[in-house]
């Protein structure tokens, strides 16, 4: 699949230590696996070993990895030296639809379009607004003023050769009855759109169709699969509905779920889509494994396609 570069999200959230160079004493001291998932250097060459060229990061991940690495390039540099890249990072557009937030908004877009410069990444992938739940149902003005807010934050991301992508959230105020609304009235010359399986079959688009009627549109992907697709408004629209006490899951590792990505690949092929493809793994209670298994999946199930 040499048009496609596999990356992984950075869902590892704390990770205390740059290095581990006495791993065996840290071992020691309560005989756990602990130890394998507390530093950036092992975590990074899990990334190589099992097939991922990129990284992802997120806004979130910054306030530990600072002060580990001094400045986000050194962190990429790092990165780089165990043979993976940094692709891009997240970001969060809240309130976007809000003027009185308009400055706000647009001056937190371009901190993070510029640390993604520092780091040599090419997309920030972009929930366009806040959660549905207390801001929803938006006007049809407040799309519009949202979506004039994202073609203003790909204008400077443009300029600065990053790509913004729209990453919609099952539970964003930009949902089921103005998500195709808020796409086609942002600019397409400035705003792109990733395409996260999951969350758009879970507000109920048909993943492969979408795909079909915005392949000119999408920059890159959150790989993921659901096994709860087309979820009810009163389920998408409650509030933290993405984390549940109860530990029920909305996503899962490509090829167990429900969606169809062999469908989907034979799109992309068609379509000649040439690029990052970020798995995303959030929710599981295994990162490793979780990544090994999915390199399975895209190699074994879905590689035969595209090649």
């Amino acid at each position: 699949m040499a048009n496609l570069r596999f990356s992984h999200m950075s869902h590892w959230k704390t990770i205390p230590y740059k290095t581990i160079p006495n791993f065996r004493d840290f071992y020691y001291e309560d005989k756990s696996n602990a130890a394998y998932y507390s530093d950036w250097d092992r975590i990074l060459r899990y990334h190589a070993a099992t097939g991922y060229e990129g990284i992802e990061v997120a806004p979130w991940d910054l306030a530990d990895m600072l002060p580990l690495f001094g400045t986000l390039k050194e962190f990429a540099e790092f990165a780089k030296e165990r043979g993976v890249a940094v692709s891009g990072m997240f970001h969060g557009a809240e309130g976007s639809h809000d003027p009185a937030k308009r400055e706000e908004v647009l001056a937190s877009s371009r901190l993070d379009v510029d640390r993604i410069v520092e780091m040599g990444g090419q997309h920030m992938n972009t929930c366009p607004d806040s959660n549905y739940f207390g801001v929803g149902p938006l006007s049809r003005e407040q799309v519009r003023y949202a979506a004039a807010t994202l073609t203003e934050m790909g204008r400077y991301a443009e300029s600065k050769g990053v790509r913004i992508g729209l990453h919609n959230e099952f539970f964003c105020a930009i949902n089921k009855e103005n998500h195709r609304e808020f796409i086609e009235s942002t600019d397409p010359r400035y705003v792109h759109y990733c395409l996260d399986t999951a969350q758009i079959a879970i507000i109920g688009e048909d993943m492969v169709k979408f795909y079909d009627d915005y392949h000119d549109r999408i920059c890159t992907f959150h790989l993921k699969d659901t096994a709860s697709p087309k979820l009810p408004d009163s389920v998408r629209y409650a509030k933290d509905v993405e984390i549940q006490d109860d530990g029920t899951r909305w996503f899962w590792e490509p090829g167990e779920g429900v969606l169809d990505f062999k469908s989907l690949w034979r799109s992309m092929k068609k379509h000649g889509f040439q690029g990052w493809v970020t798995v995303e793994t959030d929710g599981t209670p295994d990162l490793l494994a979780s990544m090994a298994l999915t390199t399975y999946y895209l190699e074994r199930e879905l590689g035969p396609i595209y090649r």
